[in-house]
């Protein structure tokens, strides 16, 4: 079977250390390690029976909160283990720490706001389970297929009602719109992997989503969708961007495109599957971005009518575009062209003077 089906399918340990980070100090890494022992053992015991790992995490912050260290466990026998974690480093500034510096967190005690509960003791039983029946601190499983989804469902119902109320046929923009959105998904796959340069395809990027399909409703609206143009662009531009929005949320609760971790009172504990703490959630943020600017979207149009909206469509992307590249600096993740969030919120300001001009003038 391919080799993403495989690592799905096979059975691991999910298995979570909690760690005080302090109040004070300067931002530092850690290591785990988890040692287990397979407990429903028969006969003979075999090299898959027991193992050691090390996890290690970095860019902890003091004042954040407990934090969640998850490991998973691959290539063992399945059935019951039992697990034990400690520290054995703590570094700060690249430099060793004595481990006792390192402490376990308080059991009990519950993340804010995410009602996450901190388990109790440095050893537990646990059996192992598909990566998709894992449990992960502050990850639900399944948000992010079922968010996209719906996010998707709600997008192309909004525009045939928008279509509808207008008196416009329905089946051929609709089909459109369903090959735009076919043109997002890949777009949005291929343009991670691009970022990282073929090296990985485990992702999505939300502006590859955009660009693939905002390609496919211009080439639409060029060729002709069987409606006036403007009123094609004006109906699929809210919808994309309501979509959107809520299909966004499904990436704060799969623990992807995660913040920075920040000891802030603005930060919100998530988890990007292997460090949970507090952090910026930008995943929120850009949501609420596509649902404001998608908002702001619609009411435009219902304001000015279809066929006088067409601008709208060149506004409302470039907006949530130029509002995106100041989110992405609160992200977890290193920059891939220094001159990438510049060059693409200077091109989104332009396209939204002129988008706003064009409207006014329509």
């Amino acid at each position: 079977m391919p080799a993403w089906a495989a690592k799905a399918l096979e059975h691991l340990l999910t298995v979570t250390y909690w760690l005080d980070p302090g109040e004070q100090g300067d931002p530092f890494s850690a290591t785990i390690r988890f040692t287990g022992q397979r407990t429903d053992v028969t006969g003979k015991s075999r090299p898959g029976d027991t193992f050691t790992q090390d996890e290690t995490v970095d860019k902890i912050v003091p004042g954040s909160g407990p934090v969640a260290i998850t490991a998973e466990v691959r290539g063992i026998s399945r059935g019951t283990w039992a697990v034990t974690a400690r520290p054995v480093t703590r570094a700060v500034a690249g430099q060793a720490q004595p481990p006792s510096r390192t402490e376990a967190a308080a059991p009990g005690s519950v993340p804010w706001p995410r009602r996450v509960t901190v388990t109790a003791g440095p050893r537990a039983t646990v059996r192992t389970t598909p990566l998709l029946r894992s449990k992960v601190p502050g990850v639900i499983r399944y948000a992010y297929a079922c968010l996209v989804v719906l996010g998707v469902l709600v997008g192309l119902a909004l525009e045939a009602l928008l279509l509808a109320n207008a008196h416009y046929p329905l089946l051929r923009p609709m089909a459109f719109s369903v090959a735009a959105v076919a043109a997002g998904v890949i777009g949005g796959k291929t343009w991670y992997a691009a970022v990282h340069r073929g090296r990985k395809w485990d992702g999505w990027c939300i502006q590859g989503f955009v660009a693939g399909a905002a390609v496919v409703v211009a080439a639409v609206a060029v060729a002709g969708p069987g409606l006036p143009k403007g009123a094609f662009l004006a109906a699929a531009t809210p919808a994309l961007l309501i979509g959107m929005g809520i299909g966004r949320h499904g990436c704060f609760w799969a623990g992807c495109c995660t913040g920075r971790a920040t000891a802030s009172r603005w930060g919100i504990w998530s988890s990007d599957r292997t460090l949970g703490c507090r952090r910026m959630p930008v995943q929120l943020l850009e949501a609420w971005t596509a649902l404001l600017v998608g908002a702001a979207a619609l009411t435009a149009v219902l304001l000015a009518g279809l066929p006088r909206s067409g601008p709208v469509a060149v506004a409302g992307l470039a907006a949530y575009t130029l509002i995106r590249q100041l989110i992405l600096g609160l992200r977890d993740e290193p920059r891939h062209w220094r001159y990438g969030r510049p060059v693409t919120a200077a091109a989104a300001a332009i396209a939204l003077i002129v988008g706003l001009a064009l409207f006014a003038a329509a």
